[in-house]
């Protein structure tokens, strides 16, 4: 790990949150655009489609990653509104907006905590946009379990407050800290400043999302939750 001064803990976080917007890069003006049906490529599936998309571009950057990720997600989500909207009813359908919405401002700030816990890296901001392609994958199967007949089930409703509890015990562990190791005083606070508005970011969206799976169906609350627990994991996991 390395050194983290304010300013480019600043930058470097703001530059992670906008991870889908396109790079700048001057070689792209020398590489034909990439196009591909999104019937093509949701034919794919993401991790073949990635694979494809480096192949193509021949960009295997994190920028250039970044953007395939993007492209993927842009194909994606149009796919799952229509799904939802076939089969859904109008209240399951803002359930499906509010679920993708929050989860997607939770997963932000999960991988934002674990950006300033290293000291920063660009690997964060690849790693947060690539748990966005993931999330939009999951919402097909979670508009799925949404569809189908409820049924009341005590023991999916014990998984998802389970995974529920799995998730704070994860934010909330004693040792979970920003980097600061070498810093100037002035910037230890500052880097702790952002630190606990990231925390805060993710126990707003966690509130909701509690919120949220209180009204869903048990096998669809279980679904949900299990995700997110997941993803807490997948960004948290080396401090419990």
């Amino acid at each position: 790990m390395r050194k983290l001064s304010s300013r480019i803990a600043l930058h470097g976080f703001l530059l992670m949150l906008l991870a889908l917007a396109p790079a700048a890069r001057a070689q792209d003006e020398e590489r034909p655009e990439f196009k591909m049906p999104c019937e093509e490529v949701l034919k794919l599936g993401l991790d073949k489609f990635m694979e494809v998309y480096g192949e193509k571009t021949q960009d295997y950057s994190t920028a250039g990653q970044k953007q395939g990720f993007e492209y993927w997600v842009n194909c994606k989500r149009p796919a799952n509104d229509a799904l939802a909207a076939e089969s859904l009813s109008e209240e399951k359908r803002k359930q499906v907006e509010a679920a993708r919405e929050e989860f997607n401002k939770f997963g932000t700030a999960l991988w934002g905590l674990r950006y300033l816990e290293e000291g920063g890296g660009t690997m964060w901001g690849l790693a947060s946009v690539g748990s966005y392609a993931e999330r939009e994958k999951f919402m097909e199967s979670f508009i799925r379990t949404l569809a189908a007949p409820e049924r009341r089930s005590p023991r999916a409703r014990r998984r998802a407050n389970a995974s529920l509890a799995r998730i704070q015990r994860l934010l909330s562990a004693a040792d979970r800290k920003p980097f600061t190791e070498g810093s100037e005083p002035e910037q230890v606070e500052q880097s702790k400043k952002y630190y606990e508005e990231t925390i805060k970011e993710a126990q707003d969206a966690l509130a909701k999302l509690r919120d949220l799976l209180k009204e869903l169906p048990d096998a669809a609350a279980e679904h949900l939750a299990t995700k997110m627990a997941t993803e807490t994991q997948d960004a948290l996991a080396d401090i419990e």
